[in-house]
């Protein structure tokens, strides 16, 4: 039988509240668009109907309620109702055996994390909010004594019971996750990022699944933005539940459909750095990812085995709109982590996985502070194995720390080169064609690899718009030279 896992939440304002077939979302009027505080007064209008009121979201100007009042959309405060829609959450698998000491080892150096480590780059100063299903006695746990010593567990809330109990629960999957990517057991286990700040959240009760965790991660996402959480790694995934109504399809896999993968684009656009397990449905009827992992901006995470082979369980891409995913794999069969009686067990699942590379990016973050998401996101990708040629089982392949540090040394290089003048280059990245435009004309375009080699020559001839054909280029980091009557600019591309 499988555990249900990790319908992701954050947030000490969310109401306890009973479960019930139907409720739905109510968006007040400016079409779902951000607002500083869901206005009182149209919460007071629902309220005067006797609907029962959940909560509301700044960040979609909406309120989640009982029911399905479609008639609210006659009201002129009201743009739209929609039902909450039903999930399935990702499986997690878990085999225990004996572990044989010093096992971590190998989930790390996969990632080539241990040789960063003796950098100096283990997370330091970054904050990772970790969204679980419970976190069974992790409070005594000595694998995690120096986040406590240290006041390295910056806040937690079990958002089941509405209170404190958060490791008094039985459930200890995200103790399994924390001990993944947190602990600091000398000569027995070392987490991926052991010296990163966590804050901690129990979201799920498995022993139920309901429509409302949509609701409560919207709210879980706002919360983590006004405490200043770096990172969010989460193993949730919704799709189809059963064959109750309101089901999601393949088909909303597009980045853009589900109100959770909404909720990730805005984070990342606040600041949030996304890392999400790819699922346990590869050999199950679904097969593919499911939301949040098909959004634009989740780092979407799958599983390999101790031989770098994809595991049976891994879930598949590509999202439906065609784009990679997962993005990346990492070690997730085989795995080691600490169990509920504190020894050292392994086990299999996305799960697993995810927080090795979530734990990889806030070392990276640590290493380079001044970087943005995007271009963390970009080197991660870039560092992998099957960068060049990735498929829907692996995605761009199996990251390397080392190399991605190495990528972000030159974007900040770049960066400091580019000149920042009326010439615009998009798309970026590009796949097959690049656009120039510039306010003055140009005369002359040079592509170039970062070190200088040049890739293509073309003259222009006083244009103030270019279209350049690069399909043909092997994917890459490059400089973009525009020469014009007596300038010249330089230009980041990233070609995949």
């Amino acid at each position: 039988m499988k555990n249900k896992v990790l319908a992701l939440l954050l947030g000490m304002v969310l109401p306890m509240v009973g479960f019930s077939q139907e409720h739905s979302w109510v968006y007040f009027s400016g079409d779902g668009k951000p607002v500083e505080s869901v206005n009182h007064e149209y919460v007071h209008v629902l309220k005067s109907f006797d609907i029962e009121v959940i909560g509301t979201s700044k960040w979609f100007n909406a309120a989640c309620v009982k029911g399905l009042p479609y008639f609210l959309e006659s009201l002129n405060i009201v743009d739209r109702v929609e039902p909450l829609k039903r999930y399935k959450t990702t499986s997690f698998q878990t085999s225990a055996t004996d572990y044989s000491y010093g096992n971590s080892d190998w989930q790390l150096q996969m990632l080539r994390l241990d040789s960063f480590h003796r950098r100096g780059y283990t997370g330091k100063n970054v904050t990772v909010g970790l969204f679980d299903a419970g976190f069974y006695k992790a409070d005594t746990v000595e694998a995690f004594d120096s986040l406590w010593q240290n006041g390295r567990i910056k806040a937690y809330w079990d958002f089941i019971t509405n209170d404190t109990s958060i490791f008094w629960e039985y459930d200890g999957h995200g103790k399994y996750v924390l001990s993944i990517i947190a602990s600091n057991w000398p000569d027995s286990m070392m987490g991926a990022a052991p010296e990163a700040n966590y804050i901690l959240a129990r979201t799920e009760n498995v022993n139920s699944e309901t429509h409302l965790e949509e609701y409560a991660w919207v709210k879980a996402m706002e919360w983590a933005d006004s405490i200043g959480v770096d990172i969010i790694h989460s193993s949730l995934g919704y799709s189809v539940f059963d064959t109750l109504e309101g089901d999601y399809t393949y088909e909303d896999m597009d980045g853009e459909t589900t109100i959770i993968t909404k909720a990730t684009t805005i984070a990342f656009n606040k600041g949030i750095f996304i890392t999400n397990s790819a699922g346990n449905e590869g050999d199950d009827d679904w097969k593919y990812i499911t939301a949040p992992c098909d959004g634009k901006h989740v780092l979407c995470v799958g599983a390999v085995d101790s031989n770098r082979q994809h595991a049976a369980f891994s879930s598949y891409g590509p999202s439906f709109d065609g784009r990679v995913k997962p993005e990346v794999m990492a070690m997730g069969q085989g795995v080691t982590y600490i169990n509920n009686q504190a020894n050292l067990r392994t086990g299999n699942g996305t799960s697993f996985s995810g927080p090795l590379v979530a734990g990889m990016v806030a070392c990276l973050k640590q290493a380079w502070p001044d970087l943005t998401n995007q271009q963390i996101f970009d080197a991660v990708i870039q560092s992998a194995d099957r960068y060049n040629n990735p498929d829907t089982a692996y995605g761009y392949g199996i990251p390397d720390v080392i190399k991605a540090d190495s990528l972000l040394n030159i974007f900040s290089k770049v960066d400091t080169i580019e000149t920042a003048d009326a010439v615009s280059i998009y798309p970026n990245p590009a796949k097959t064609i690049v656009t120039l435009s510039a306010q003055n004309p140009i005369d002359f375009v040079r592509v170039t690899t970062i070190n200088g080699q040049q890739i293509m020559s073309l003259p222009v001839n006083d244009q103030l718009q270019v279209s350049i054909d690069i399909a043909d280029i092997t994917p890459g980091l490059f400089i973009v030279e525009i020469y014009g009557t007596g300038s010249k600019t330089l230009k980041r591309l990233l070609i995949h």
